[in-house]
C-alpha cells in the first residue's frame, strides 16, 4: 500500500500540487517571518557587538525611571567623573557620551523615515567610539559631522549647510564630516547629528557640565569584570553603575529582542490565519479526492484491502504533499525575506543585511505545515476508509450535508455557546471572549452547508435571468454539493470577516479620536511635528511655543510628554500649564479641572483613579529620573483616558534632567489675518513643525489609525490570496469531475462561451456566499473588539460602509479572476471522450 500510495501521488501531479499551492502559501509566510526577525536580530547583534568591541567599561547613573514600553530614561552624570576615571590605575583612555534626540533638515526635507531614532550626539574619535571619520574632519563650533546614511539620503556633501531642531530649539551648521558606525552607514536607519562636546552639552541636551555616561578602555592588565569593579569601587557614592562592554552589549540585544519576539508573535499569528484559511481549501481537496476515487477505493476493498490500509493511503499522500509544500513553502519564506529586506534597505531601515537562515524556523514551519495537513486528512482519510466494496457499483456519490439535522442541532448549539461565552466576556471575564469568538468561526463551518444550498437556489433564478443557461447550469452545480461549495466560500468568508472586523475597529477608533479632540479641545490651530506629533521620531523644539508667545499671536499652550513613575509603576504622563489648559481643554471632568493644575498638584482620569483607588484630594507620589520623589495632590479628576492618564504642571520638570517629549502647541488667536501670518512666520523658522487648523488637526488624527490599517490589510492579504487560490483549485477539481458531463452538454449544443459563463457564475455564487457570511460574522466581530476596548477609552462603534462594500465587490472581482482558468478548462472538454464513455 506504501508504493500504491506514492504512486497515486505521483500519477495525480496536477492535484498534488493545488494542495500543495495552500500549504505553501501559509509555510512561506511563517518561514518569512522566522528569516526576518532572525535577520534583524542577527543585524542588530552584530551591530552593538561592534560597536562596543573596543569598550571594556561603561560608566552611567544609576538614577532611571522605565518608560511605558519598557525602555529606561537615565539620568545624567557630572562631567567631572570623567577626569577622575582617567586617573584610575588600569585605564588608558575614557570617553565622554552626550545624547540626546535631533533631527536633521536640508532644504526643507526631514532626513529619515519617521519611525528610526533621530539621534545628536558629541563626536569623539577615541578607539571606544563607534564613529569613524570617512569624510572631512572633527566637528568645531558651528560644525556638525553626520553619518553616511544621511548624507546619502539628503544628498549632502562636506561644506554644506543645514538645520538640526533638538530640544533647545533649531539651528544652522556646517558639514565638517561624514561618519560611518561600526564600519555601516548608520545604525540601522537611525540618523545621527555629532557635535564638539560642549556644543553637544548645550545644544543637544541643555545641560553644560553633564554627560550621559563614560565609556573606558583598560590596557589589558585585568579582564573586563575586574576593570568594571575597580572603577565602581573608585566613584562609590556618586550615584554611578558600571557595566563591562560585553553586559552593555548583551542589555542592548536583549532589549531588541523583547520587540523583535513581540513582532514574531504578532506576525505568526497573521501566518496562522493564513494557515487556518489554507486548511479549507487542504481538507476541501482531500475530501473531493475521496469522493473523486470513491470506485477506486471499493475497488481497492474488494480485492482484499482492510479499512486501516485505504485509510492509510491517503495519510501516506497527506504526508507527502504536506512535506513537499511545507518546504517549497520555506524557500518561498527566503524569497519573501529577501524581498523585504530590500525594501527596508531602499527605506534606508537597514544596510543590505545578509539573511539569518536559522534551523529552528524551518523546523517549527516543516512540522507546523504537515501537522495542518495531517489534520485536514483525517475526516477524508476515515471516510475513504469506511468505503464498502459494493460501491464500486455506484457512479456517484450524493452530499446530502444541506439538510443533515445532527449538522443543524450542532451548528445551533456551537452558536449559543459563542453568544454565552461572548457575554460573559463582555461581562468581565475576558478569557471567554476569546473562547466565543472561536465558537463563532466554528459556527460558520458547521452552518455553512445548510445555509450554502437554500443560498444558491435563492440566487439561481436571478443567474438564470441574467444568463438563461449558464446561470441555471452554475446554481445547480454549485448547490450539487453544499459542504464542498461552503467550505470554499468559508475560507473566503473568515479573510472577509477579518477585513471588515480590522476596518470596524480602525472605523470605531477614527470616530473615537475625532470625538475626543473635538469635545476635549477649542483651540484655533495646533503646530505639531512632520511626523504627527506623539510617538513621532522627527522632534519639535519646546523654544516654538516661547516664540509663538513672544509673537503675541493670541493664548499658547504647549503639551509635552513625560516619563515619570507612581508608586513605583512607570506612567506616560502630559505636561501641560495648568491655568492656559482650563481655557482650551474642556474635560469633561468628574470633579475639579485644570486650574487647580500647580507643580504640587495633579489630574488624573477616571479610569486612572479607580485603578489606584484614589479619588479628590488623595496623594500621589511621582518619581522623577533624578531619583527625585514629588507628592502631588489630585485635583481632578476627567472622563476621557484618550488624552492621557496623567496629567502635571510643565514646571514640575522644568529644570530638571528628566526627558520631555514636544507632543505640540495649541494656539487661541483673534481670528485676524495678521494672527494667522505671525503664526505662519513662526512655524516656518522650524523645518520639522506644521501648521494645522482645528479641523485639519483633528483630520489628520484620524487618519494616523489608516497607518495600522494598512499593515493589518496588507498581513490579511497572503489569507484572501490562499481564499482565491482556493477557489481556483475547487473549480478545476470541479470541472475535472465534470469533464464527461461538460462534454455531452457541448454535445447537445452548449457553446464554449456558455460553458465558460457557467463557471464564471458558479464562482462568483461561491464568492457570494462567503461575502454574505463573511460581512455578517466580521461586523459581529468588529462590534465585539470595539465593546471589549471600551474600557481602554474606544467609545464609538462605526460601521465602515466604504470598506464593506469594497471588500465584497473586491472579493467577488477576485473570484470572477479565479474562474478564469477553471472556465478555459472547462470549454476545452473533448465531446468525442464524453459520448464513448457514456
Amino acid at each position: 500500500m506504501w508504493r500504491l500510495s506514492l504512486k497515486n501521488v505521483w500519477s495525480r501531479k496536477g492535484r498534488l500540487l493545488l494542495t500543495a499551492l495552500a500549504i505553501i502559501a501559509g509555510t512561506a509566510f511563517l518561514s518569512g517571518v522566522f528569516i526576518f526577525t532572525n535577520t534583524m536580530q542577527s543585524s542588530f547583534d552584530s551591530m552593538f557587538a561592534d560597536a562596543y568591541r573596543n569598550v571594556d567599561a561603561v560608566v552611567r547613573s544609576s538614577d532611571t525611571i522605565k518608560g511605558e514600553v519598557g525602555e529606561t530614561n537615565r539620568n545624567r552624570i557630572d562631567a567631572g567623573l570623567l577626569d577622575a576615571v582617567r586617573a584610575i590605575p588600569g585605564v588608558t583612555s575614557a570617553g565622554p557620551i552626550v545624547q540626546g534626540p535631533a533631527t536633521i533638515t536640508v532644504r526643507a526635507k526631514v532626513i529619515g523615515t519617521d519611525g528610526p531614532p533621530k539621534f545628536g550626539a558629541n563626536f569623539d574619535d577615541a578607539p571606544t567610539s563607534p564613529f569613524r571619520l570617512v569624510e572631512g574632519t572633527a566637528p568645531q563650533a558651528g560644525q556638525v559631522v553626520i553619518d553616511r546614511g544621511s548624507a546619502k539620503d539628503g544628498s549632502i556633501q562636506v561644506g554644506d549647510t543645514l538645520q538640526v531642531s533638538t530640544n533647545q530649539g533649531t539651528k544652522d551648521f556646517v558639514v565638517s564630516g561624514i561618519v560611518s558606525f561600526a564600519g555601516n552607514d548608520s545604525s540601522l536607519g537611525a540618523t545621527w547629528a555629532l557635535f564638539d562636546l560642549a556644543t553637544a552639552q548645550q545644544f543637544v541636551t541643555g545641560e553644560p557640565g553633564k554627560l550621559d555616561g563614560i565609556t573606558v578602555r583598560g590596557d589589558g592588565s585585568t579582564s573586563d569584570a575586574e576593570l568594571a569593579t575597580r572603577v565602581a569601587g573608585a566613584l562609590t557614592g556618586r550615584h554611578v553603575e558600571v557595566k563591562t562592554g560585553a553586559e552593555i552589549t548583551k542589555e542592548n540585544q536583549d532589549q531588541v529582542a523583547k520587540v523583535l519576539n513581540i513582532i514574531t508573535v504578532a506576525f505568526s499569528v497573521f501566518a496562522l490565519i493564513s494557515l487556518f484559511v489554507g486548511s479549507f481549501i487542504i481538507y476541501n481537496v482531500f475530501s473531493i479526492s475521496a469522493a473523486q476515487r470513491t470506485q477506486e477505493n471499493a475497488l481497492l476493498r474488494a480485492v482484499g484491502a482492510s479499512r486501516s490500509q485505504v485509510t492509510r493511503s491517503m495519510f501516506v499522500e497527506a504526508l507527502v504533499v504536506g512535506i513537499g509544500g511545507s518546504l517549497l513553502g520555506c524557500v518561498a519564506g527566503i524569497g519573501l525575506a529577501f524581498g523585504i529586506m530590500k525594501l527596508m534597505s531602499s527605506l534606508g531601515f537597514l544596510n543590505n543585511p545578509t539573511l539569518s537562515l536559522e534551523p529552528s524556523g524551518f523546523l517549527i514551519t516543516l512540522i507546523v505545515g504537515v501537522l495542518v495537513t495531517l489534520v485536514c486528512a483525517i475526516a477524508p482519510a476515515i471516510r475513504a476508509g469506511r468505503v464498502p466494496p459494493l460501491a464500486a457499483m455506484r457512479d456517484v456519490a450524493t452530499d446530502r450535508s444541506d439538510v443533515s439535522r445532527r449538522r443543524l442541532v450542532g451548528g445551533v448549539a456551537t452558536l449559543v455557546a459563542a453568544v454565552l461565552c461572548i457575554v460573559a466576556g463582555l461581562g468581565g471575564r475576558t478569557t471567554f471572549l476569546g473562547l466565543g469568538t472561536g465558537l463563532l468561526f466554528i459556527t460558520l463551518i458547521v452552518l455553512g452547508p445548510l445555509l450554502a444550498g437554500p443560498f444558491v437556489r435563492l440566487c439561481t433564478p436571478l443567474m438564470a435571468r441574467i444568463r438563461p443557461v449558464a446561470g441555471a447550469i452554475a446554481g445547480r452545480n454549485a448547490a450539487r454539493n453544499p459542504k464542498r461549495t461552503a467550505l470554499t466560500a468559508g475560507a473566503l468568508a473568515i479573510v472577509v470577516a477579518l477585513f471588515i472586523g480590522v476596518a470596524t475597529l480602525g472605523s470605531s477608533a477614527k470616530a473615537t479620536v475625532g470625538d475626543t479632540f473635538r469635545q476635549a479641545f477649542v483651540s484655533d490651530y495646533t503646530v505639531t511635528s512632520k511626523g504627527g506629533g506623539g510617538g513621532s521620531s522627527i522632534l519639535l523644539p519646546p523654544t516654538l511655543a516661547a516664540d509663538l508667545e513672544a509673537a503675541k499671536v493670541g493664548t499658547v499652550m504647549a503639551v509635552a510628554g513625560v516619563p515619570i513613575e507612581i508608586d513605583g509603576s512607570r506612567v506616560g504622563a502630559i505636561a501641560i500649564d495648568g491655568a492656559v489648559a482650563a481655557t482650551m481643554m474642556t474635560g469633561p471632568f468628574r470633579a475639579g479641572g485644570f486650574a487647580g493644575l500647580t507643580p504640587q498638584t495633579v489630574v488624573i482620569s477616571v479610569q486612572e483613579s479607580e485603578e489606584r483607588q484614589l479619588g479628590m484630594g488623595d496623594t500621589l507620589n511621582v518619581k522623577l529620573v533624578d531619583g527625585s520623589i514629588h507628592p502631588l495632590r489630585i485635583v481632578g479628576l476627567y472622563d476621557r483616558k484618550q488624552l492621557g492618564a496623567v496629567f502635571i504642571d510643565r514646571q514640575l520638570v522644568a529644570g530638571t534632567s528628566n526627558p520631555v517629549f514636544q507632543i505640540g502647541v495649541w494656539i487661541n488667536t483673534d481670528g485676524s489675518a495678521a494672527s494667522q501670518q505671525a503664526m505662519q512666520a513662526v512655524v516656518d523658522r522650524y523645518p520639522t513643525a506644521k501648521l494645522f487648523s482645528r479641523d485639519d488637526f483633528i483630520a489628520s488624527r484620524t487618519k494616523s489609525v489608516d497607518g495600522f490599517l494598512n499593515l493589518i490589510y496588507g498581513l490579511l492579504g497572503m489569507s484572501m490570496f490562499i481564499a482565491i487560490v482556493g477557489i481556483v483549485i475547487t473549480l478545476l477539481l470541479a470541472v475535472y469531475e465534470r469533464r464527461r458531463e461538460l462534454g455531452l452538454v457541448r454535445a447537445v449544443g452548449m457553446t464554449r462561451r456558455q460553458v465558460r459563463s457557467s463557471v464564471l457564475w458558479e464562482s462568483l455564487v461561491t464568492a457570494l456566499i462567503g461575502v454574505a457570511l463573511g460581512i455578517a460574522l466580521g461586523v459581529a466581530l468588529g462590534w465585539i473588539i470595539v465593546v471589549a476596548l471600551r474600557d481602554q477609552g474606544l467609545s464609538s462603534f462605526r460601521l465602515p460602509v466604504g470598506t464593506i462594500v469594497v471588500a465584497a465587490v473586491g472579493a467577488l472581482v477576485l473570484a470572477a479572476v479565479a474562474s478564469f482558468l477553471p472556465a478555459r478548462r472547462a470549454a476545452k472538454a473533448d465531446i468525442l471522450q464524453a459520448i464513448a464513455t457514456t
